[in-house]
Protein backbone atom coordinates (compact mmCIF):
# COMPACT_ATOMS: atom_id res chain seq x y z
CA UNK A 1 0.00 0.00 0.00
CA UNK A 2 1.48 3.16 -1.11
CA UNK A 3 1.39 6.04 1.71
CA UNK A 4 0.11 9.89 1.29
CA UNK A 5 2.62 11.84 0.70
CA UNK A 6 3.77 14.68 2.97
CA UNK A 7 1.78 17.51 1.28
CA UNK A 8 -0.95 16.22 1.15
CA UNK A 9 -0.63 14.86 5.30
CA UNK A 10 0.17 18.45 5.58
CA UNK A 11 -3.34 19.71 3.60
CA UNK A 12 -5.02 17.41 5.97
CA UNK A 13 -3.88 19.33 8.91
CA UNK A 14 -4.30 22.52 7.41
CA UNK A 15 -7.35 22.29 7.09
CA UNK A 16 -7.87 20.88 10.57
CA UNK A 17 -5.81 24.01 11.43
CA UNK A 18 -8.29 26.17 9.96
CA UNK A 19 -11.58 24.77 11.68
CA UNK A 20 -9.70 25.20 14.93
CA UNK A 21 -9.08 28.73 14.53
CA UNK A 22 -12.75 29.46 12.91
CA UNK A 23 -14.24 27.86 16.32
CA UNK A 24 -11.65 28.87 19.18
CA UNK A 25 -10.13 32.36 18.16
CA UNK A 26 -11.31 35.19 19.90
CA UNK A 27 -11.18 37.62 17.45
CA UNK A 28 -14.46 37.60 15.36
CA UNK A 29 -13.94 36.08 11.66
CA UNK A 30 -16.85 36.41 8.76
CA UNK A 31 -17.12 35.50 5.43
CA UNK A 32 -18.18 38.19 2.53
CA UNK A 33 -19.99 37.01 -0.72
CA UNK A 34 -18.94 38.24 -3.70
CA UNK A 35 -22.34 40.80 -3.57
CA UNK A 36 -20.87 42.09 -0.64
CA UNK A 37 -23.47 40.16 1.80
CA UNK A 38 -22.21 38.15 4.84
CA UNK A 39 -22.34 34.39 4.26
CA UNK A 40 -21.16 33.09 7.45
CA UNK A 41 -19.30 34.13 10.97
CA UNK A 42 -17.79 32.43 13.96
CA UNK A 43 -18.93 31.74 17.12
CA UNK A 44 -16.22 34.96 18.34
CA UNK A 45 -18.39 37.25 16.10
CA UNK A 46 -21.74 36.31 18.04
CA UNK A 47 -20.27 36.89 21.31
CA UNK A 48 -18.73 40.39 20.15
CA UNK A 49 -21.31 42.14 18.33
CA UNK A 50 -24.49 40.21 19.84
CA UNK A 51 -26.02 39.40 16.32
CA UNK A 52 -26.98 35.73 15.80
CA UNK A 53 -25.49 34.73 12.72
CA UNK A 54 -29.10 34.33 11.07
CA UNK A 55 -30.02 37.67 11.26
CA UNK A 56 -26.99 39.54 9.55
CA UNK A 57 -26.58 36.40 6.55
CA UNK A 58 -27.44 37.90 3.26
CA UNK A 59 -26.96 41.35 4.46
CA UNK A 60 -25.02 43.59 1.83
CA UNK A 61 -25.04 46.36 4.40
CA UNK A 62 -25.59 44.95 7.98
CA UNK A 63 -26.16 46.75 11.01
CA UNK A 64 -22.96 46.68 13.04
CA UNK A 65 -21.73 48.73 10.00
CA UNK A 66 -22.71 52.21 12.24
CA UNK A 67 -19.24 54.51 11.35
CA UNK A 68 -18.88 53.19 7.72
CA UNK A 69 -20.83 54.61 4.63
CA UNK A 70 -22.30 52.18 1.82
CA UNK A 71 -20.24 53.85 -0.46
CA UNK A 72 -17.23 53.59 2.07
CA UNK A 73 -18.21 49.89 2.08
CA UNK A 74 -18.75 49.40 -1.62
CA UNK A 75 -14.72 50.47 -1.99
CA UNK A 76 -13.78 48.73 0.36
CA UNK A 77 -15.50 45.60 -1.50
CA UNK A 78 -14.02 46.96 -5.14
CA UNK A 79 -10.60 46.51 -4.00
CA UNK A 80 -11.00 43.63 -2.56
CA UNK A 81 -12.15 42.10 -5.56
CA UNK A 82 -8.87 43.60 -7.19
CA UNK A 83 -7.27 41.65 -4.84
CA UNK A 84 -5.95 44.23 -2.42
CA UNK A 85 -5.58 43.22 1.27
CA UNK A 86 -6.36 45.24 4.24
CA UNK A 87 -4.33 44.55 7.07
CA UNK A 88 -4.72 46.81 9.79
CA UNK A 89 -7.77 49.52 9.92
CA UNK A 90 -8.42 50.81 13.31
CA UNK A 91 -12.41 51.45 12.97
CA UNK A 92 -15.54 51.26 15.46
CA UNK A 93 -18.84 48.87 14.98
CA UNK A 94 -21.96 48.76 16.63
CA UNK A 95 -22.73 46.26 18.78
CA UNK A 96 -26.27 45.24 19.18
CA UNK A 97 -27.02 46.56 22.16
CA UNK A 98 -25.81 50.24 20.93
CA UNK A 99 -22.68 50.14 22.28
CA UNK A 100 -20.18 51.58 20.15
CA UNK A 101 -16.75 49.10 20.03
CA UNK A 102 -13.08 50.12 18.80
CA UNK A 103 -12.13 47.85 16.71
CA UNK A 104 -8.91 46.04 14.61
CA UNK A 105 -10.29 45.43 11.38
CA UNK A 106 -8.60 43.20 8.40
CA UNK A 107 -9.86 41.81 4.94
CA UNK A 108 -8.05 39.04 3.35
CA UNK A 109 -9.31 38.33 -0.14
CA UNK A 110 -9.79 35.03 -0.80
CA UNK A 111 -11.97 35.18 -4.46
CA UNK A 112 -12.44 31.47 -4.64
CA UNK A 113 -16.21 30.39 -6.50
CA UNK A 114 -17.81 31.64 -2.84
CA UNK A 115 -16.27 33.45 -0.91
CA UNK A 116 -14.47 37.39 -2.08
CA UNK A 117 -13.19 38.07 1.45
CA UNK A 118 -12.42 37.10 5.12
CA UNK A 119 -13.30 39.63 7.20
CA UNK A 120 -11.58 39.76 11.07
CA UNK A 121 -12.17 42.22 14.03
CA UNK A 122 -9.81 42.65 17.21
CA UNK A 123 -12.02 44.19 20.08
CA UNK A 124 -9.84 46.79 20.99
CA UNK A 125 -12.15 48.98 23.07
CA UNK A 126 -10.79 48.77 26.29
CA UNK A 127 -7.21 49.31 24.89
CA UNK A 128 -8.72 52.66 23.03
CA UNK A 129 -9.86 53.72 25.83
CA UNK A 130 -6.19 53.45 27.33
CA UNK A 131 -4.84 55.24 24.92
CA UNK A 132 -7.27 57.99 25.13
CA UNK A 133 -5.69 58.34 29.14
CA UNK A 134 -1.99 58.39 27.73
CA UNK A 135 -2.11 62.25 28.72
CA UNK A 136 -2.21 61.72 32.26
CA UNK A 137 0.68 61.17 34.77
CA UNK A 138 4.34 58.76 33.99
CA UNK A 139 2.43 56.39 36.84
CA UNK A 140 -0.52 56.25 35.99
CA UNK A 141 0.24 55.53 31.66
CA UNK A 142 2.56 52.95 33.04
CA UNK A 143 -0.22 51.13 35.13
CA UNK A 144 -2.39 51.29 31.96
CA UNK A 145 -0.18 49.91 29.82
CA UNK A 146 1.91 47.32 31.87
CA UNK A 147 -0.53 44.45 31.43
CA UNK A 148 -1.79 45.29 27.73
CA UNK A 149 -0.74 42.33 25.41
CA UNK A 150 0.47 44.98 22.60
CA UNK A 151 4.38 46.21 22.99
CA UNK A 152 3.90 49.63 23.21
CA UNK A 153 7.32 51.54 23.11
CA UNK A 154 8.10 55.77 24.03
CA UNK A 155 10.59 57.17 21.83
CA UNK A 156 12.26 60.81 22.40
CA UNK A 157 14.72 62.36 19.85
CA UNK A 158 14.93 58.66 18.56
CA UNK A 159 15.82 57.15 21.87
CA UNK A 160 13.61 54.64 23.99
CA UNK A 161 12.28 56.15 27.48
CA UNK A 162 9.64 54.18 27.86
CA UNK A 163 8.30 50.24 27.21
CA UNK A 164 5.91 48.18 28.36
CA UNK A 165 6.21 44.15 29.14
CA UNK A 166 5.43 43.29 26.36
CA UNK A 167 7.72 45.72 24.65
CA UNK A 168 10.66 44.62 26.55
CA UNK A 169 10.03 40.77 25.06
CA UNK A 170 9.91 41.69 21.50
CA UNK A 171 13.38 43.01 22.28
CA UNK A 172 14.74 39.21 24.44
CA UNK A 173 14.80 42.07 27.61
CA UNK A 174 13.68 42.13 31.48
CA UNK A 175 14.56 45.01 32.53
CA UNK A 176 13.63 48.79 31.59
CA UNK A 177 16.90 50.03 31.87
CA UNK A 178 18.64 47.69 29.69
CA UNK A 179 16.80 49.83 26.71
CA UNK A 180 16.49 53.64 27.58
CA UNK A 181 18.73 55.42 25.92
CA UNK A 182 18.79 53.18 23.51
CA UNK A 183 17.46 53.67 19.60
CA UNK A 184 14.75 51.08 18.37
CA UNK A 185 17.00 49.84 15.75
CA UNK A 186 19.73 48.91 18.17
CA UNK A 187 17.41 46.00 18.75
CA UNK A 188 15.43 45.33 15.49
CA UNK A 189 16.11 45.01 11.94
CA UNK A 190 14.20 46.36 8.87
CA UNK A 191 15.16 46.66 5.49
CA UNK A 192 12.67 49.74 5.74
CA UNK A 193 14.19 51.39 8.62
CA UNK A 194 14.58 54.06 6.72
CA UNK A 195 11.25 55.41 5.31
CA UNK A 196 9.64 54.34 8.89
CA UNK A 197 12.16 56.75 10.51
CA UNK A 198 10.67 59.48 8.03
CA UNK A 199 7.37 58.68 9.14
CA UNK A 200 8.32 59.05 12.34
CA UNK A 201 9.62 62.31 12.11
CA UNK A 202 6.72 63.76 10.20
CA UNK A 203 4.44 62.33 12.86
CA UNK A 204 7.04 64.53 15.51
CA UNK A 205 6.82 67.32 13.29
CA UNK A 206 2.46 67.37 12.37
CA UNK A 207 1.94 66.36 16.58
CA UNK A 208 -1.66 65.58 15.84
CA UNK A 209 -1.40 62.28 12.70
CA UNK A 210 -0.49 58.96 13.54
CA UNK A 211 0.42 56.23 11.22
CA UNK A 212 -0.22 52.08 10.74
CA UNK A 213 3.01 50.54 8.86
CA UNK A 214 2.94 46.39 8.34
CA UNK A 215 6.82 44.92 8.20
CA UNK A 216 8.74 42.29 9.39
CA UNK A 217 11.37 42.83 11.58
CA UNK A 218 14.73 40.54 12.66
CA UNK A 219 15.66 40.81 16.24
CA UNK A 220 19.33 40.27 17.40
CA UNK A 221 18.74 37.01 18.20
CA UNK A 222 17.65 35.92 14.88
CA UNK A 223 13.62 35.56 15.35
CA UNK A 224 11.22 37.04 12.73
CA UNK A 225 8.40 39.41 13.57
CA UNK A 226 5.42 40.28 10.91
CA UNK A 227 4.06 43.36 13.06
CA UNK A 228 1.52 45.74 12.92
CA UNK A 229 2.84 48.89 14.03
CA UNK A 230 0.69 51.59 15.10
CA UNK A 231 2.61 55.24 15.57
CA UNK A 232 1.31 58.68 17.17
CA UNK A 233 1.87 61.77 18.70
CA UNK A 234 1.43 61.96 22.21
CA UNK A 235 3.55 63.84 25.34
CA UNK A 236 5.42 62.22 27.86
CA UNK A 237 7.06 63.94 30.81
CA UNK A 238 6.17 67.03 28.88
CA UNK A 239 8.37 66.06 26.23
CA UNK A 240 7.13 65.63 22.57
CA UNK A 241 7.43 62.04 22.11
CA UNK A 242 6.37 59.29 19.48
CA UNK A 243 4.70 56.26 21.10
CA UNK A 244 4.84 53.04 19.14
CA UNK A 245 2.16 49.97 18.82
CA UNK A 246 3.40 47.01 18.03
CA UNK A 247 1.13 43.57 17.78
CA UNK A 248 2.71 40.75 16.95
CA UNK A 249 1.08 38.97 13.63
CA UNK A 250 2.96 36.17 12.77
CA UNK A 251 0.55 33.46 14.02
CA UNK A 252 -2.44 35.70 11.86
CA UNK A 253 -0.15 35.54 8.41
CA UNK A 254 0.13 31.85 8.72
CA UNK A 255 -3.54 31.93 8.98
CA UNK A 256 -3.99 33.89 5.83
CA UNK A 257 -1.56 31.96 3.74
CA UNK A 258 -3.45 28.75 4.40
CA UNK A 259 -6.49 30.40 3.67
CA UNK A 260 -4.60 31.33 0.28
CA UNK A 261 -3.40 28.28 -0.01
CA UNK A 262 -7.10 26.51 0.11
CA UNK A 263 -8.41 29.20 -2.12
CA UNK A 264 -6.31 27.88 -5.17
CA UNK A 265 -5.29 24.52 -4.71
CA UNK A 266 -7.75 21.11 -4.62
CA UNK A 267 -7.84 19.71 -0.93
CA UNK A 268 -7.88 16.26 -1.83
CA UNK A 269 -4.91 16.05 -4.16
CA UNK A 270 -2.72 19.58 -3.15
CA UNK A 271 -2.71 20.76 -7.34
CA UNK A 272 -3.90 23.78 -8.52
CA UNK A 273 -7.68 24.11 -9.13
CA UNK A 274 -9.12 25.29 -12.06
CA UNK A 275 -9.16 29.48 -10.86
CA UNK A 276 -5.68 29.22 -10.38
CA UNK A 277 -4.80 27.22 -13.44
CA UNK A 278 -6.37 29.08 -15.55
CA UNK A 279 -4.82 32.03 -14.56
CA UNK A 280 -1.50 30.96 -15.02
CA UNK A 281 -2.31 29.75 -18.60
CA UNK A 282 -3.33 32.86 -19.46
CA UNK A 283 0.10 34.26 -18.09
CA UNK A 284 1.91 31.61 -19.72
CA UNK A 285 0.67 32.84 -23.03
CA UNK A 286 1.40 36.17 -22.57
CA UNK A 287 5.50 35.25 -21.99
CA UNK A 288 5.55 33.03 -25.01
CA UNK A 289 3.24 35.69 -27.53
CA UNK A 290 6.99 37.56 -27.92
CA UNK A 291 9.15 34.29 -28.64
CA UNK A 292 8.56 31.36 -30.71
CA UNK A 293 8.19 28.97 -28.18
CA UNK A 294 5.16 26.75 -27.80
CA UNK A 295 2.90 25.99 -24.65
CA UNK A 296 0.78 22.31 -24.67
CA UNK A 297 -2.67 21.68 -22.43
CA UNK A 298 -2.93 18.01 -21.86
CA UNK A 299 -6.81 16.97 -20.45
CA UNK A 300 -6.20 13.91 -18.89
CA UNK A 301 -9.23 11.53 -17.81
CA UNK A 302 -9.18 7.80 -16.33
CA UNK A 303 -10.69 5.17 -17.74
CA UNK A 304 -13.07 3.17 -15.94
CA UNK A 305 -12.52 5.14 -12.69
CA UNK A 306 -16.29 5.11 -11.49
CA UNK A 307 -15.95 1.31 -11.61
CA UNK A 308 -13.26 2.16 -8.74
CA UNK A 309 -15.66 3.72 -6.55
CA UNK A 310 -18.60 1.50 -7.21
CA UNK A 311 -17.27 -2.03 -6.05
CA UNK A 312 -14.28 -0.47 -3.89
CA UNK A 313 -15.91 2.54 -2.00
CA UNK A 314 -15.11 6.30 -2.39
CA UNK A 315 -12.41 6.29 0.24
CA UNK A 316 -10.05 3.62 -2.11
CA UNK A 317 -11.35 5.87 -4.88
CA UNK A 318 -9.82 8.74 -3.06
CA UNK A 319 -6.91 7.37 -2.17
CA UNK A 320 -6.39 6.37 -5.59
CA UNK A 321 -6.49 9.77 -7.33
CA UNK A 322 -4.13 11.48 -4.46
CA UNK A 323 -1.82 8.32 -5.76
CA UNK A 324 -2.40 9.16 -9.30
CA UNK A 325 -1.59 12.67 -8.54
CA UNK A 326 2.02 11.81 -7.07
CA UNK A 327 2.31 10.34 -10.41
CA UNK A 328 1.37 12.60 -12.43
CA UNK A 329 3.87 15.04 -11.15
CA UNK A 330 6.45 12.90 -11.69
CA UNK A 331 6.09 12.80 -15.61
CA UNK A 332 6.23 16.01 -15.95
CA UNK A 333 9.06 19.14 -15.68
CA UNK A 334 9.76 21.56 -12.52
CA UNK A 335 8.30 24.64 -14.80
CA UNK A 336 5.32 22.67 -16.12
CA UNK A 337 1.63 23.32 -13.92
CA UNK A 338 -0.97 20.77 -12.70
CA UNK A 339 -4.57 20.68 -11.66
CA UNK A 340 -7.29 18.85 -10.87
CA UNK A 341 -10.56 20.12 -12.17
CA UNK A 342 -12.34 17.45 -10.29
CA UNK A 343 -13.28 13.84 -10.68
CA UNK A 344 -10.98 12.12 -12.03
CA UNK A 345 -10.23 14.86 -14.65
CA UNK A 346 -6.70 16.81 -14.66
CA UNK A 347 -5.21 19.21 -16.62
CA UNK A 348 -1.58 19.76 -17.54
CA UNK A 349 0.20 23.26 -18.99
CA UNK A 350 3.27 22.15 -20.30
CA UNK A 351 5.45 25.20 -20.79
CA UNK A 352 8.95 26.00 -23.29
CA UNK A 353 8.29 23.94 -25.87
CA UNK A 354 9.85 23.84 -29.57
CA UNK A 355 8.20 21.02 -30.97
CA UNK A 356 5.67 17.75 -30.98
CA UNK A 357 8.27 15.62 -30.25
CA UNK A 358 8.68 16.91 -27.01
CA UNK A 359 4.96 16.83 -26.30
CA UNK A 360 4.95 13.17 -27.24
CA UNK A 361 7.39 11.90 -25.42
CA UNK A 362 5.66 13.33 -22.36
CA UNK A 363 2.44 11.98 -23.29
CA UNK A 364 4.05 8.36 -23.44
CA UNK A 365 6.12 8.70 -20.18
CA UNK A 366 2.27 9.37 -18.45
CA UNK A 367 0.80 5.92 -20.39
CA UNK A 368 3.58 4.08 -19.39
CA UNK A 369 3.77 5.63 -15.47
CA UNK A 370 0.28 5.28 -15.19
CA UNK A 371 -0.19 1.75 -16.29
CA UNK A 372 1.61 0.31 -13.34
CA UNK A 373 -0.70 -1.52 -11.26
CA UNK A 374 -2.11 0.37 -8.34
CA UNK A 375 -2.15 -1.19 -4.73
CA UNK A 376 -4.35 0.48 -1.81
CA UNK A 377 -6.17 -1.02 1.16
CA UNK A 378 -4.68 -4.67 0.04
CA UNK A 379 -5.75 -4.31 -3.38
CA UNK A 380 -3.95 -4.31 -6.83
CA UNK A 381 -5.46 -3.18 -9.63
CA UNK A 382 -4.69 -1.65 -13.16
CA UNK A 383 -6.11 1.95 -14.69
CA UNK A 384 -5.17 3.52 -17.65
CA UNK A 385 -6.01 6.94 -18.76
CA UNK A 386 -6.96 8.85 -22.10
CA UNK A 387 -5.20 12.78 -23.25
CA UNK A 388 -6.18 15.18 -24.86
CA UNK A 389 -3.86 18.00 -26.30
CA UNK A 390 -4.20 21.09 -27.37
CA UNK A 391 -0.91 23.18 -28.77
CA UNK A 392 -0.16 27.30 -28.84
CA UNK A 393 -0.81 28.82 -30.84
CA UNK A 394 -2.04 26.06 -33.62
CA UNK A 395 -4.51 25.01 -31.70
CA UNK A 396 -6.03 28.27 -30.00
CA UNK A 397 -4.66 32.07 -29.08
CA UNK A 398 -6.68 32.22 -25.36
CA UNK A 399 -6.83 29.52 -22.54
CA UNK A 400 -10.20 29.71 -22.68
CA UNK A 401 -10.12 28.02 -26.44
CA UNK A 402 -6.42 25.80 -25.37
CA UNK A 403 -8.94 24.37 -22.58
CA UNK A 404 -11.82 23.95 -25.03
CA UNK A 405 -10.08 22.52 -27.78
CA UNK A 406 -7.94 20.13 -25.21
CA UNK A 407 -11.30 19.04 -24.18
CA UNK A 408 -12.49 18.10 -27.32
CA UNK A 409 -9.42 15.77 -28.22
CA UNK A 410 -9.77 14.24 -24.90
CA UNK A 411 -13.40 13.02 -26.64
CA UNK A 412 -11.66 11.10 -29.19
CA UNK A 413 -9.05 9.57 -27.28
CA UNK A 414 -11.69 8.49 -24.92
CA UNK A 415 -13.28 6.02 -28.52
CA UNK A 416 -10.40 3.75 -28.23
CA UNK A 417 -9.65 5.19 -24.76
CA UNK A 418 -5.77 4.47 -22.94
CA UNK A 419 -3.94 6.51 -25.35
CA UNK A 420 -3.36 10.30 -26.61
CA UNK A 421 -4.99 12.51 -29.38
CA UNK A 422 -3.51 16.10 -30.39
CA UNK A 423 -6.60 18.15 -31.17
CA UNK A 424 -7.23 18.45 -35.12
Amino acid sequence: MMLLDNPSLKLVRDIQVFDLIWNNTADAIFTIGHDGAIIDANPAFEALFGWNVEEIKGLSFPPFFSHITKEEHQEILLQLRKGKKFPYVVSKRKHKDGIVLDIIASYQPINNQEILAIGMYKNFTEQMKIQRKLQASEDTYRTLVESLPVAIIVQQHEKMVFANSAGLKIFGKNRLKDIIGKSLWDFVFSKEKEKIKEKFNRILEQKNTSVSISDEFTTNDGKVICGEIKVNYIEYKGEPSIQILIQDISEKRNYEAQLEYLAFHDPLTGLRNRRKFTDIVKGAIKKVEKTNEKIAIMYIDLDHFKSINDTLGHNVGDEFLQHFAIRLKSCVRKNDELCRIGGDEFLVLLNNLTNYEQIKKIAERMHSTFKAPYSIDKKTFDVTSSIGISVYPEHGLNERLLISHADQALYRAKENRNRFVFYS
